[in-house]
This record gives C-alpha cells, sequence and structure tokens, in this order.
C-alpha cells in the first residue's frame, strides 16, 4: 500500500540502498531441548507464569536492520535496554527484521544472552519466496532460545512459515496449560489486479488451522477456553474499520493509514467465533501503536523498534503485554526508548470501565 509518506520508497531506497502451525507449536518443546544444551545462559524452552500468576512479553517490531552498523546501533541499544528494564518472560519479534543470519543471530541473542526465550512472526520484508522463507524460519529455529520450530507434517500445508502454537504453563503444575499464544505468517504482498493496496492476508487455511486446534485446545480445557494472544505483521480490515467507528474505544498513536489488506481474510471473525484470543497485536505501520477495542477483543499495534534507514515519526520503543494467571484479563502499555511508559491500560476495563484506577496512565 502506497502511504502518502511513502513507505515502500522510503524504505526500498534506505534499507535495500544501503546493502543490501500440529499443533506445530506445541512441537516447539521437543524442538528446543536439543538447543538448549547449545547455549552458555540456560533458557526455558516452554513458557510457564511465574510464581506471582504473571506473565510478561515485550514486543518489537519493524527492525529493519541492514548492514550498516550505525543505522542500526541505536535500535539495538533500544532493544537492549527496554528488555533490561522491562525483564519480560517472551521476547516476541513481529516481522520485518532486516536480511541476514547474523540479524537474526543478534536479535535472538538480545534474549537468550539474559535467559529468555523469544519467537518470530514473518513481516513481508522477509523473503516472499516461500523456500527462501522457510530457510529463515529453519535458521531461527536453529538459535538457542527461539521457541520457533521447523514446519512439521501439518504446517507444511499451510501458506507461509510462522504458523505456530505455544502454550504457557501453569506457575504450580509444569503439565498444565494456562495460556495459548498464537502465531501466524500474514505474508508480503498479494499480487490482484487492480488495487493500490498491495499487503496480504492471513489465508483460509491458516484460518481453519487455527479454528481446529482452538476447539481441540478448548475440549481439552472442559469446554472452556484457554485465554490466548495472537501475532502477526500486518493488520486486519478490522483495526482500519474499528478505529473509524465512534461505538468503539480506543488509545494510542494512529498517524497513518492502516496497511491492511484489501481483503477480509475472516480471521477475527474465527476469534470471536472461538471465543480464547482477547489480543491481537501486530506491527507494519511504523506511526501506529494505538490500541482498539472491537466485540470484546483488543487490536493493538506495537511500537516501532527499528533504526535510522526506516520512516518513522514516533519516538522509538516497544509493547509490553502483561497475562494474568487463570484470568482473561490482562494489562499492555508501550515503553519508549527513554524508558518512559505511555498508556497502560488494562483490558477489556480501561474500554468498558468508569471507574478511575482504569483509566490510562500516564
Amino acid at each position: 500500500m502506497e502511504k502518502t509518506i511513502g513507505r515502500r520508497k522510503f524504505l526500498r531506497n534506505s534499507a535495500l540502498a544501503i546493502g543490501a502451525i500440529s499443533l506445530g507449536g506445541l512441537d516447539a518443546v521437543a524442538d528446543t531441548k536439543a538447543r538448549k544444551a547449545r547455549t552458555a545462559v540456560s533458557v526455558p524452552d516452554t513458557l510457564k507464569f511465574n510464581k506471582e500468576g504473571k506473565f510478561k512479553i515485550v514486543q518489537f517490531t519493524d527492525i529493519h536492520a541492514c548492514d550498516d552498523h550505525e543505522q542500526n546501533k541505536h535500535s539495538y541499544d533500544i532493544m537492549n535496554n527496554l528488555i533490561e528494564l522491562e525483564k519480560p518472560d517472551l521476547v516476541m519479534y513481529t516481522g520485518d527484521f532486516g536480511g541476514g543470519d547474523n540479524i537474526y543471530d543478534r536479535l535472538v541473542g538480545f534474549a537468550s544472552s539474559r535467559g529468555i526465550p523469544c519467537a518470530v512472526a514473518f513481516g513481508n520484508h522477509e523473503p516472499e519466496d516461500e523456500k527462501e522463507r522457510e530457510a529463515v524460519l529453519n535458521h531461527f529455529a536453529s538459535l538457542p532460545g527461539c521457541l520457533n520450530v521447523r514446519k512439521d507434517a501439518e504446517t507444511s500445508k499451510l501458506p507461509g512459515a510462522t504458523n505456530q502454537i505455544i502454550p504457557i504453563y501453569s506457575s504450580t503444575d509444569a503439565g498444565k496449560k494456562s495460556a495459548i499464544l498464537y502465531l501466524f505468517d500474514s505474508h508480503c504482498d498479494h499480487h490482484l489486479p487492480g488495487y493500490d493496496r498491495k499487503n496480504d492476508w492471513i489465508k483460509p487455511e491458516q484460518v481453519e488451522w487455527y479454528v481446529r486446534h482452538s476447539r481441540a485446545l478448548t475440549v481439552e480445557n472442559g469446554g472452556v477456553p484457554y485465554p490466548a494472544l495472537a501475532f502477526f505483521h500486518i493488520p486486519l480490515l478490522e483495526y482500519g474499520e474499528a478505529w473509524n467507528d465512534s461505538r468503539y474505544k480506543n488509545m494510542g498513536w494512529r498517524i497513518e493509514n492502516e496497511g491492511c489488506a484489501p481483503v477480509n481474510s475472516g480471521l477475527f471473525a474465527a476469534f470471536l467465533d472461538c471465543g480464547d484470543v482477547k489480543g491481537v497485536f501486530c506491527g507494519h505501520d511504523h506511526d501506529n501503536d494505538y490500541v482498539v477495542f472491537k466485540n470484546g477483543i483488543a487490536l493493538g499495534y506495537g511500537r516501532f523498534s527499528g533504526g535510522l534507514n526506516a520512516y518513522h515519526t514516533l519516538c522509538r520503543g516497544c509493547r509490553v503485554i502483561e497475562l494474568t494467571e487463570g484470568s482473561t484479563v490482562f494489562d499492555t502499555w508501550t515503553r519508549m526508548e527513554t524508558s518512559r511508559m505511555l498508556y497502560h491500560i488494562t483490558v477489556p476495563y480501561s474500554f468498558t470501565s468508569d471507574d478511575p484506577k482504569y483509566r490510562p496512565r500516564p
């Protein structure tokens, strides 16, 4: 989608010129055990709530790293500092990393060097070719501390690469799931004629995969959906629709139009039908960081985390999401590169309650 601020032209002329779900996710446990021994710092190969019943995720997005170190150093420093400040249980990267194994290694290392696992969901600036995209996934899957796994018999039939389910286990029972993270590959560009908006959408096979496993997990949990979040790169069509509809309350910044696909994937409707996903977090639009609440689901952006070679108006930083065990209520905020916190909200109450304690802070 051609933005008025020149998204595609900017990235092409800067980043390129500078230098160039098997519950497939549940198999991450077996896949990562062999890798754990290869890292100097012990990194958990499963996720669990801490003894206080909390689980914190730091989301970085749209790093657009390149071979010019000076273009990236500040963003690397920011990510390191924010991980150190927030001390999350998981670092989640939602696409557009930049190219090259050394960059992928570095991103995983920011977390794994501190004993923190990470996971990735691919963006539209990862390779579009399916074999090349899978090769990048395989590299991430080989890195100690990264929870992504290679495609298996089931996920090999799905479009894209980073389609995965990652459970978060109970603080008191290592074998009991308490929450679920769904990762989707939102692909690159579509090739339909006559559309200015070229961003692709999550495909029917992926939606069917999600529904199948979501329903199976609900049965496993005695008919009650596990609280869940979803992460991917390109925003759903419902983001812009909700922002522009006065019935839906929003909080945060919207400086550019949503770079969503021109086609509704049906994923949001699937989330509503299955009843487990209560928060969706994407990237892609560098100058949006808002959360809008539509039909019981928070649709949120990360905060742009990239370097000087990619367009941005907003101060760089990250999104933080903190889950509470046994609850569908969660807190989220943005943390800027200056370490300042913005828009600390409690979902859903910051959108549904008039109680002053749920107002955004600061």
